[in-house]
């Protein structure tokens, strides 16, 4: 009796481990067939998202060629959503008599910036500098006050300005007041509701949306004010106490911003969304000046204005930028420039506010480096500004940095001019940062190890 129930339970589970071992032999032989076409539409879907990249992407573009290695399926699928800028269309424009004018207004004007006379452009070495014209100018508006920022945060800059704008609505003036959501991460939700309470009419640019993670580097980072559209502000001035010193992060916070003056003001009230009257060629003896910008989701105007300006150089090249992780083009353009004989002199922070973005800039100043570039770090706190001169007679001033973000996806803009005493007063300053500058210095073991992982999203970062 025991031993009929004892082979009774054990041939039930004899049959179970045949029937799973015969499953197993069967599933061994025949799955390899039964996924074969399956394999077979991933390498082809694989393939047809490489060839688009290869067609259609920057070849720098790392970040598109690792997702097809670490995930085929859905890497190639992501690759088809994250496509690079269309190129700019042929525009040809030339108020100035000067080749590299000429040719950086056709590319303004074909990204939706035209030349228009400009009376006068000012030197602003510090935020402060630039707070204290500023707000005399937003005190003496009569007409329009027209505002973009990526960055606004209470305090006595922004506090001051929202005073004087909200006295303004009041007596008439028209306001608009734009600002990022990301960058405005620190103001409440509601921000906006509760400035157009106040009379101030404002707006959000780029909000973020929690289900569309490919819009988040997709950010608004203008520094703009129009007053009358007559006066014009740009730079890497935000408008925050730590611009202007009145708050410390990372030690003194150095930047620089330009104020433009003259009827090519009204050029930048576009971004707003404003109407202009015609397309402005008529430059006559004013201030040979080129506004340029890029909208949301990037573009190529701001690259191929700094191309230009970087390959047209003859003798020196000054360079500020807080972040340097640059697209192939700008650094073969520097590269050449250095080999060239040009004296090319990139000043880059000393201490980081981002230490991702940091190490890739280190690395990218270190090849600059062998191909003859000089560079030093400003030690004094952090670096913010954005400028170029060249020549001592070109000199670049906006909100671009020299890295992927600033150059393909964010909205920027910017002003190219041809100013002797502008661009002295601009390499002055810079003499003065790069005597009390550091020496770029070797990069360590552990930084590189860190660094080869960050590369493949250098575009990201």
């Amino acid at each position: 009796m025991l031993r009929r129930h004892f082979f009774g339970r054990l041939l039930p589970c004899g049959l179970v481990l045949l029937l799973l071992f015969a499953a197993g032999i069967f599933l061994a032989v025949r799955l390899p067939v039964a996924l074969a076409p399956i394999a077979a539409g991933e390498r082809l879907l694989s393939l047809c998202a490489a060839l688009f990249i290869l067609a259609r992407a920057p070849a720098e573009s790392k970040t598109y060629r690792l997702f097809l290695l670490l995930i085929p399926w859905l890497g190639a699928i992501l690759c088809f959503f994250l496509r690079s800028p269309p190129p700019l269309p042929p525009r040809p424009c030339a108020p100035f008599k000067d080749g590299l004018m000429d040719a950086c207004a056709s590319l303004s004007a074909a990204g939706g910036l035209f030349p228009a006379p400009f009376s006068g452009a000012e030197y602003l070495a510090t935020g402060g500098e630039m707070f204290g014209r500023l707000i005399d100018d937003l005190k003496s508006a009569k007409e329009e006050i027209l505002l973009c920022y990526y960055i606004l945060a209470r305090g006595r800059f922004f506090d001051t300005v929202l005073q004087i704008l909200e006295e303004k609505a009041k007596n008439g003036v028209k306001i608009k007041l734009v600002y990022d959501d990301f960058g405005c991460a620190g103001l409440p939700k509601n921000f906006a509701k509760i400035l157009r309470a106040r009379g101030i009419p404002a707006a959000v640019s780029a909000p973020l949306r929690p289900f569309s993670p490919f819009r988040f580097n997709l950010r608004d980072h203008r520094k703009l004010a129009v007053i009358d559209r007559k006066i014009a502000y740009t730079g890497g001035v935000n408008l925050a106490d730590e611009y202007i010193g009145e708050k410390i992060r990372f030690g003194h916070w150095k930047d620089t911003a330009v104020r433009l003056t003259g009827e090519g003001c009204a050029e930048f009230a576009r971004l707003f969304g404003e109407e202009i009257r015609q397309n402005v060629i008529r430059i006559d003896n004013s201030l040979p000046c080129v506004p340029f910008a890029d909208g949301l989701g990037g573009g190529r105007t701001g690259e191929a204005v700094l191309l230009k300006l970087f390959s047209s150089a003859e003798r020196t090249l000054e360079i500020c930028t807080p972040y340097l992780v640059p697209s192939g083009r700008l650094m073969f353009a520097l590269s050449t420039a250095a080999r060239a004989g040009v004296k090319v002199r990139l000043m880059l922070p000393h201490i980081p506010d981002k230490k991702s973005v940091f190490l890739l800039s280190r690395h990218y100043a270190r090849e600059l480096c062998a191909a003859g570039v000089k560079v030093k770090e400003y030690t004094a706190g952090f670096l913010h500004a954005k400028s170029v001169t060249a020549d001592r007679k070109y000199a670049y001033i906006g909100s671009y940095n020299l890295d992927r973000r600033s150059l393909f996806t964010q909205a920027e803009c910017g002003v190219l001019l041809r100013s002797v005493p502008f661009a002295s007063d601009a390499v002055r300053d810079f003499d003065e940062m790069w005597k009390a500058g550091t020496p770029l210095r070797e990069e360590k073991p552990h930084e590189k190890l860190l660094r080869i992982l960050l590369l493949p999203f250098a575009p990201w970062i």
